[in-house]
């Protein structure tokens, strides 16, 4: 089951990067950019209009150059958020061990909500002035993973403490873990939309390097995270099972102390 999970993942991966270089600029009507007078000389100077506005104006975004800053700082944020913080917190919890470990988790994770944040208020200020954008899937996936993670730290902290009580995983402790894979996972996959929607744009569209950038190291991140995931439960499993057997006394606990602070996030 876990192979077939990862399989499925990995297609969904797939396909987005494959829409990355072959979706392309479209016009018309699937396309959010483009205007029926997007690329008409509608005032006999030479000059084309986008969204029935000067170009200088871009729809709505200010102008070309505020419209390159803009998309790039939504981008850069998104990017370090779901394609390093995201999964790197996720990785460390299920690999190293310390104590304090399930604290460093968290801050990781509390960063990049915070990157997301800013990098969502700016994509809700681009659907403010270009609504149409809110016909292709990226900012609609967007703003529900940016609603999704708003849950996971509350999710977190009674997970932590729950297993503390029980010492084993309870409702809220799956909640948040798989909440956590899904919103990574899917993250990473709306990044590649997120460059598919940006070719489509008129003017600036991403690079084929930074698309083949993107597609490769975020790839690799998840599939280590992916892989830091199947070897944790794996530990936690014999950790389980070692402890079944020999029962929860204190010096047993003690023992295996280290192997607890791995296995409340795994």
């Amino acid at each position: 089951m876990p192979a077939l999970k990862t399989g499925l993942a990995l297609l969904a991966l797939a396909t987005s990067t494959y829409a990355q270089y072959f979706g392309g600029y479209t016009s018309g009507s699937d396309n959010p950019y483009s205007s029926s007078s997007s690329s008409s000389d509608t005032n006999g100077d030479g000059s084309s209009t986008f969204g029935g506005q000067s170009s200088g104006s871009f729809g709505g975004f200010g102008g070309f150059g505020q419209y390159n800053k803009t998309v790039t700082a939504h981008a850069v944020l998104a990017a370090l958020a779901f394609g390093f913080f995201f999964p790197v917190g996720g990785i460390v919890i299920r690999l190293a061990s310390f104590r304090g470990l399930w604290l460093v988790h968290g801050l990781f994770q509390i960063f990049a909500y915070l990157l997301y944040i800013a990098g969502a208020g700016i994509g809700l200020w681009m659907i403010s002035a270009r609504r149409q954008l809110l016909h292709d899937p990226h900012p609609i996936i967007g703003i529900i993973l940016l609603v999704l993670i708003f849950f996971q730290p509350f999710l977190g902290f009674l997970h932590h403490f729950m297993f503390k009580k029980h010492s084993r995983r309870v409702v809220w402790s799956y909640g948040h873990i798989w909440l956590g894979r899904i919103i990574i996972t899917l993250g990473i996959i709306n990044g590649g939309l997120g460059l598919r929607l940006a070719r489509r744009a008129p003017v600036a569209p991403p690079s084929r390097g930074a698309i083949i950038g993107y597609s490769v190291v975020a790839g690799l991140i998840w599939l280590v995270y992916v892989v830091s995931a199947i070897v944790g439960e794996r530990k936690r499993g014999r950790v389980v099972m070692v402890r079944e057997t020999e029962g929860h006394g204190k010096e047993y606990e003690s023992s295996r102390s280290r192997e607890h602070s791995r296995e409340q996030y795994a």
